[in-house]
């Protein structure tokens, strides 16, 4: 029954005050940040509509990631729907889908999470699927600091 409630409560999109958690930002239109650290890891949510395993990713993981001191000034949030046709800078600056880069990454299904540097290559092996026994924070954590080490050794 608790891990039935935690799961119900992970699913329904963990809000602060009605808001969701996870406030898309301005930067929702590029991947890339241009100003931002030569060193940056950005954790990208590949997601579909109406996936509950998305939602609870999007509002109960990646939020905690920028609050780590470990991780704040390195690490950025962004999602791309694998199934839009929404146009968004890709991490060169030039349009794209967020179609096509789901494919270009070969990303079939989600929730999938991967972990890019300032130019778009993977750093740490992609995280498949969701989270239902409460372990998903932990794999999350070990793949960003992976990332984030071999973005360090590749400078």
């Amino acid at each position: 029954m608790r891990a039935g409630l935690l799961a119900l409560f992970l699913t329904a999109g963990l809000t602060l005050a009605g808001a969701p958690v996870f406030a898309k930002g301005p930067l929702e239109s590029r991947l890339h940040e241009p100003a931002a650290r030569p060193d940056v890891i950005y954790v990208v949510l590949f997601s579909l509509p109406d996936c509950t395993y998305c939602v609870a990713i999007r509002d109960a993981y990646l939020p905690a990631l920028p609050d780590d001191p470990r991780f704040r000034e390195r690490v950025r949030i962004r999602e791309i729907s694998i199934s839009s046709p929404r146009a968004i800078a890709d991490f060169d600056g030039s349009p794209t889908r967020h179609v096509d880069v789901a494919r270009r990454y070969g990303v079939k299904f989600a929730p999938t999470v991967l972990f890019l540097d300032k130019s778009g290559q993977p750093r740490a092996e992609a995280l498949l699927g969701g989270d239902s026994v409460g372990l998903y924070g932990g794999y999350l954590e070990k793949r960003v600091l992976q990332a984030l080490e071999a973005s360090a050794s590749a400078r």
